[in-house]
């Protein structure tokens, strides 16, 4: 009998979630990428977020969409806040499970698996002064041009494509619109929605104007494919996203950052 009740003590702690050993993901994304990540002043690089909590000086929607949809699959998250560059060696060194948001080109599909729910968009468009003579017809017309493009970000594989253009690495979205404006450049590659937001905040709408997208992404959460829990790392977000989508939950997240649902 007392064998019994022994037994019978140790699976009441293996089901109930108070003894449970919590499911914990390290993510690892970077802090200016408004409207979808960015980080304030008072931003923890490093934090351990648990179920039903935010993060610390962290926002954006990107980050909503993620946070609540592991949340949503029982999952306390290890935040790792850090410039995208070191990001993405962050995850090829193996020190974090997940790399978010990341646009798929043929280079990065050799190095990771990527969800299967996209976690935000892309439009690319080259920004210019507003006195600017460029005609534009597509991404010819860029020859021998210098365009600034942010470090590290992926424009797709119709950019990486091209030739005859010097091509200057940008650290900072705010610096890349100054050097534009400057004259150092001839135009700015950017993400749409990032750089409009960008725009906003600075109040600079009205010194630049953009061309027309010559491509677009949706952008993924990443796993490193030598990572053996990669895929159902990345099957548990698909999961926890589709039930916020059944909940209405996603449609409030849309709202609450764009004020329309998606």
């Amino acid at each position: 009998m007392k064998f019994l009740s022994v037994i019978a003590c140790l699976f009441f702690i293996l089901i109930n979630p108070a003894f449970a050993k919590y499911k914990t993901i390290k993510i690892v994304t970077l802090f200016d990428y408004a409207p979808y990540c960015m980080a304030d002043e008072g931003y923890q690089s490093d934090q351990l977020i648990h179920l039903g909590e935010d993060a610390v000086g962290f926002l954006g929607y990107s980050w909503d969409v993620l946070r609540e949809s592991f949340q949503e699959m029982g999952y306390t998250i290890q935040l790792k806040i850090v410039p995208w560059a070191r990001a993405v060696s962050t995850v090829k060194s193996g020190n974090a499970d997940i790399l978010f948001p990341t646009g798929i080109n043929s280079e990065r599909l050799n190095t990771f698996h990527f969800s299967e729910e996209a976690i935000n968009s892309a439009k690319f468009k080259v920004y210019v002064n507003q006195d600017s003579a460029l005609e534009w017809q597509d991404l010819t017309s860029l020859k021998n041009l210098s365009i600034g493009v942010k470090r590290g970000f992926n424009y797709g594989d119709k950019w990486d494509a091209v030739k005859d253009i010097n091509i200057i690495k940008i650290t900072t979205i705010t610096q890349g619109f100054k050097m534009l404006e400057a004259k150092h450049l001839d135009g700015f590659l950017g993400y749409e929605t990032n750089w409009d937001y960008t725009l906003k905040q600075e109040n600079w709408q009205g010194k630049f104007k953009k061309m027309p997208a010559f491509d677009s992404s949706n952008e993924y959460l990443a796993a490193l494919k030598t990572n053996p829990n990669a895929k159902a790392l990345l099957a548990d977000f698909d999961l926890g996203k589709r039930r916020l989508m059944r909940q209405g939950r996603l449609k409030q997240i849309h709202e609450k950052w764009f004020g329309t649902a998606e």
